[in-house]
């Protein structure tokens, strides 16, 4: 998109899906990543954070919830791999896609679940670091770190028993994608079309204040933003 374009209209994105629509708004274009690689991986997230307001819409840090598409990203700021869907999601809100809402998801998966179930979404995109192999914050990295998977809500098992447990940890701040899934889907539900991109981290510490990803985040950084792209492209096709 140059200067002289006008403004994508956001209501009319549903009217706009035909193929042999000249005017059909895509994604990807000029605005794609502007300002996203200048300074550090953490760049501003911090000082972002700390204002009095993000977006129009509570739980948002871009785009509203009438928008079709959120992209969420779960994740404890600053703390190395595990800050990865917190840094994803300030990066996507400053690329300020037409009909997409941002949420930085940094905080319980209750809250996680209020933010996704209170907008009008089709599309949800779940974006962070999802450690295999050993529990979160033993001092282990994950089985392969940088490893990227990408699958439905679904394919998370929800856990047989200490469910009412779970909701309560994760009411104290215990944040993964994982729990986020499992207390959404315990308290209500997804939409149909919902990805999680998830990331194996190097780093696994809550202790570990570190700005900035491992060698394998790092490298695996710009392939998940590729594929945020193209879901989201996807979704308006």
């Amino acid at each position: 998109m140059t200067d002289s374009d006008p403004e994508p209209d956001v209501d009319a994105l549903d009217q706009l899906d035909g193929p042999d629509e000249p005017e059909r708004y895509h994604i990807r274009g000029e605005h794609r990543g502007a300002g996203a690689d200048t300074g550090s991986l953490f760049g501003n997230v911090s000082e972002k954070r700390d204002e009095a307001a993000f977006g129009t819409e509570p739980g948002l840090i871009a785009g509203t919830r009438e928008d079709p598409m959120l992209v969420a990203g779960v994740g404890y700021p600053l703390l190395s791999d595990l800050a990865l869907g917190t840094v994803l999601a300030h990066r996507v809100a400053e690329w300020d896609l037409p009909g997409v809402a941002v949420a930085d998801l940094s905080h319980t998966p209750v809250a996680a679940y209020q933010t996704v179930s209170e907008g009008a979404y089709r599309t949800v995109l779940l974006v962070g670091a999802e450690k295999r192999g050993g529990e979160l914050n033993d001092g282990t990295p994950s089985e392969n770190p940088g490893a990227i998977h990408e699958y439905g809500p679904d394919a998370v098992a929800m856990p047989e028993e200490g469910l009412t447990e779970l909701v309560g940890q994760s009411a104290m701040g215990f944040n993964t994608v994982e729990n986020v899934v499992v207390v959404t889907r315990a308290l209500g539900s997804f939409p149909e079309d919902t990805r999680v991109i998830a990331v194996e981290p190097a780093y696994d510490s809550w202790g570990m204040n570190v700005d900035e990803f491992s060698d394998p985040v790092a490298a695996a950084l710009e392939a998940v933003e590729e594929r945020l792209l193209d879901a989201l492209d996807d979704a308006l096709a």
